[in-house]
């Protein structure tokens, strides 16, 4: 699976194109600040606003253009909800190879950006082009979020429940469909996953019980769990538990169970699932919260044990 594509916007280009996001949301504090620290994380407004920005592109798996402008769309989005940042402007990304681009291909690909802001009721404030090799696209997009609900975060602690709300498997289908061996009943399983957008992380983030969350992408839930903050334990997996896409068991059903379980773990996602760290607690909570947003695939896939100070086995698997 294609990783993210790069769209580098230097000093110059974000104060360019910061005020094509919409004077509404782009204050002269912003650009301030953006302007002294260009690669901050967040930019702190005052005691109950901060904003965020990112800019994402990426070169979805899927040939019709509708579909790709959605997935890049969301999964650009993705970003700013697992950091409990709630999106609302954006300006779409287009990056353009030199070979003509039919104009048709165009109109759907925007359709596509479009319709995932609309559903996500993210202003979009229209479309700015570079030149690339490859054919990708994405957002830039402005978030905001009360500072105050995001200090609550903790290190791991023994005793809490790792929880995963998308299903595992989406390079997997990937492999499939380039084999020719992926079904259309499969196909559109895989794209409504691919472009459900991880809306519930800002909700999580007001959830006294909720430490972390994290968004599982490109690098696989495996990746995604070694940024946990940790000190002294570690992240016990429960490979039966492991939420997988339909096809994925019967695709793998010749392999050991541990060897399956190794592979989904590393297995890309694209616009993956939220890994949400919580209190045990919390865990009927948070499970109903995302059961409720329709991440019916939600499950508890895991436990923090406590972990001697020089182990370096951060995550294991039973």
């Amino acid at each position: 699976m294609p990783a993210d594509a790069a769209f580098e916007l230097g000093h110059d280009d974000l104060l360019t194109l910061l005020p094509r996001l919409g004077p509404e949301w782009v204050s002269s504090d912003l650009l301030e600040a953006a302007a002294h620290v260009p690669k901050a994380p967040s930019y702190r407004l005052h005691d109950k606003l901060a904003v965020k920005l990112t800019a994402r592109c990426c070169q979805p798996p899927f040939q019709d253009p509708y579909v790709f402008g959605r997935v890049a769309a969301a999964h650009a989005l993705g970003g700013l909800y697992a950091e409990g940042f709630q999106p609302v402007v954006a300006l779409a990304l287009l990056n353009l190879p030199e070979m003509d681009v039919p104009g048709r291909t165009l109109q759907e690909m925007e359709a596509g950006i479009a319709r995932c802001c609309c559903d996500a009721k993210v202003m979009l404030t229209g479309v700015h082009v570079e030149p690339a090799a490859r054919l990708s696209c994405g957002l830039l997009a402005l978030g905001h979020a009360n500072p105050g609900r995001l200090a609550h975060g903790h290190r791991a602690r023994p005793g809490d429940r790792l929880i995963l709300s998308k299903p595992l498997g989406h390079g997997i289908y990937q492999g499939l469909q380039a084999n020719g061996a992926l079904h259309p009943h499969d196909l559109r399983e895989w794209i409504a996953l691919a472009t459900q957008p991880n809306s519930p992380g800002p909700t999580l983030y007001c959830l006294a019980g909720v430490s972390q969350v994290l968004e599982v992408g490109p690098q696989g839930l495996l990746g995604a769990l070694q940024s946990l903050r940790q000190e002294h334990t570690a992240i016990c997996l429960e490979g039966d538990a492991l939420p997988r896409m339909t096809r994925v068991r019967g695709h793998m059903a010749g392999e050991a169970p541990r060897a399956q379980n190794l592979a989904l773990l590393h297995d890309p996602q694209l616009n993956g699932g939220l890994a949400v760290l919580c209190s045990a607690s919390s865990v009927t909570e948070v499970l109903s919260l995302l059961l409720q947003q329709g991440f019916l695939h939600a499950a508890v896939i895991g436990r923090v044990v406590p972990e001697a100070a020089e182990s370096a086995d951060r995550v294991r698997l039973t």
